[in-house]
């Protein structure tokens, strides 16, 4: 019986520390497109919990916001503070925080760590 319990309490330890932390930082820095992409999209995340983000694809209606950001889930929220400009505001982060992905509608974004 003392080896049933020893045996329990093992796979107990081995389970809960098998999870991984989803508290990762990894997504701070700035991702865009290549510098030749006449659209200019650029987002900075922070490590104050602030962020940038540019879009100029749409030269009649450029994006330039900045604000504070939350982490909900596994997904980074950015906060406009007017609330005045429809963007991209959720994003997730992939390949070990190298990509930044969101979509909104039909549009998808995926942006790669350039610093």
């Amino acid at each position: 019986m003392k080896k049933l319990n020893m045996l329990a309490a093992f796979i107990g330890i081995l389970i809960l520390s098998s999870f991984s932390n989803n508290n990762s930082t990894s997504f701070i820095g700035t991702y865009g497109v290549s510098d030749s992409d006449p659209s200019q999209i650029k987002l900075n995340i922070n490590a104050n919990h602030t962020y940038t983000y540019q879009d100029f694809s749409n030269p009649n209606h450029k994006i330039d916001v900045s604000g504070t950001w939350e982490l909900k889930g596994k997904k980074v929220v950015l906060i406009e503070p007017s609330q005045a400009v429809s963007f991209h505001s959720v994003w997730t982060f992939v390949e070990n925080g190298n990509v930044a992905k969101s979509h909104k509608g039909l549009c998808f974004y995926r942006l790669c760590k350039i610093d």
